[in-house]
């Protein structure tokens, strides 16, 4: 496939544009404006609240009086918080046509740097990573569905994937004869569960959360017929706890926690989907420089998929970059990176997925420190490995650039292609 052009973008350069799957709030100034260039907060949505903030999760707080996209809010209604960041915050949503939940990345328009932006043909100058995940289509990446935005926050809906790897999930206990019968059930359950915990009494003021109107006008007509009296549906109907409660992750990093440890062939399985997403992202010029195991959701099945394209970057070709900022996580981090050093993105990432492969190989980091990660060697693992497993893990963790393994050369691997390097 061919690989995908350095639209890298300097937004102050240029005046960001209207997404065609949105539409500007009413009283907004005119892309012409030159004041449309500051992303202004719309006015607040008027709640009822005696919920104290820090009884609150990220995305409620962030959302709480904002007002949503409405051609978003006709079509979704938001559930729990999946997880939040510096530059960001992902809740859980339902399609309201099909009731098919996804997932939805809330992304601070002032917080994406100037680097992370790109030029899309159709939607104008976005960030990086919407512009990548509407580019690319692999089985093991987390599939783009669609894009909003105001003059908050970019919205971008993916596919939601994965098993929320908690110990109180009764589809991961094969004991469970009387549990819910699928994923949607056990989440169901758990937020019921929680609600009578104490959960209820702290979400009677979401139950006039902006998530659940199309309108601020139609606000009004939930609490009232049209005779002038209370619907008896609305009054007796329980608050909804949406963003209220957090999601069990369904990450691999938890999916390691409970699971310990996998066996070699498990951990093949596992790492030889990463690989061969991660060498379809290099023959399209992507890197995403922030592979780990916590972006990487994986189901009860081990089918995982790449998540998280905040820093990524597109390397022209075919002379390549090298780069002096590091964006990634300091666990995951190369000896180049670590000494300051200018770095290619790809030999990088190799070195990113050495790591992987050793945590879900073993279950535990192989470096305790930078400096051990700079000059040392890994942590013996506690548990025996084949030879074609450790040398390959021995080919990506290799301390210089020029000997480390390339993505291509770990396609090729024997280990990855479950052969025998003897035969």
């Amino acid at each position: 496939m061919a690989a995908l052009s350095d639209t890298t973008c300097d937004p102050s350069s240029q005046r960001l544009p209207q997404l065609s799957t949105g539409h500007l709030a009413p009283g907004a100034p005119a892309p012409t404006d030159p004041s449309f260039r500051s992303p202004l907060t719309p006015p607040p949505t008027p709640i009822i609240s005696d919920v104290s903030s820090d009884k609150l999760t990220v995305s409620a707080r962030h959302l709480q009086h904002h007002a949503l996209q409405p051609e978003f809010i006709n079509e979704y209604t938001l559930g729990d918080e999946l997880g939040s960041g510096g530059f960001g915050f992902v809740v859980s949503a339902t399609r309201n046509s099909d009731h098919k939940e996804v997932a939805v990345k809330f992304i601070f328009r002032d917080k994406v740097p100037v680097h992370g932006w790109a030029k899309d043909p159709e939607l104008g100058i976005i960030p990086m990573e919407i512009y990548v995940l509407r580019n690319v289509q692999h089985p093991n990446i987390i599939g783009f569905l669609n894009v909003y935005q105001d003059f908050k926050y970019f919205y971008l809906v993916m596919e939601l994937h994965g098993t929320p790897w908690s110990a109180s999930n009764p589809l991961l206990n094969k004991n469970a004869n009387n549990g819910p019968s699928n994923m949607l059930e056990a989440m169901a359950e758990a937020t019921l569960n929680q609600q009578r915990k104490g959960a209820l009494s702290t979400s009677t003021s979401m139950s006039s959360f902006p998530t659940t109107t199309s309108t601020s006008s139609s606000s009004s007509s939930l609490s009232q017929s049209s005779s002038g009296e209370s619907s008896p549906v609305e009054a007796y109907e329980p608050p909804k706890p949406a963003l209220l409660v957090r999601r069990t992750s369904c990450d691999l990093f938890e999916c390691i926690e409970h699971h310990s440890k996998f066996s070699e062939s498990q951990a093949r399985m596992i790492f030889k989907q990463i690989i061969e997403c991660v060498s379809y992202l290099n023959a399209k010029g992507i890197c995403h420089r922030d592979i780990k195991d916590e972006n990487i959701v994986i189901d009860n099945d081990f089918v995982v998929k790449l998540i998280d394209f905040g820093s990524a970057v597109i390397i022209p070709r075919p002379q390549g970059k090298l780069f002096d900022r590091f964006y990634g996580t300091i666990n995951y981090a190369s000896p180049e990176i670590l000494k300051g050093e200018k770095y290619r993105a790809e030999s990088a990432e190799v070195w990113s997925l050495g790591i992987l492969l050793y945590t879900i190989l073993y279950g535990e980091v192989p470096f305790n420190d930078p400096v051990q990660a700079i000059s040392g060697p890994y942590i013996a693992p506690r548990v025996r490995s084949s030879n074609e497993c450790l040398h390959l893990l021995n080919w990506m963790l290799a301390k210089t650039p020029d000997r480390r393994a390339t993505i291509e050369d770990v396609v090729a691997h024997p280990w990855i292609a479950g052969l025998s390097m003897s035969s």
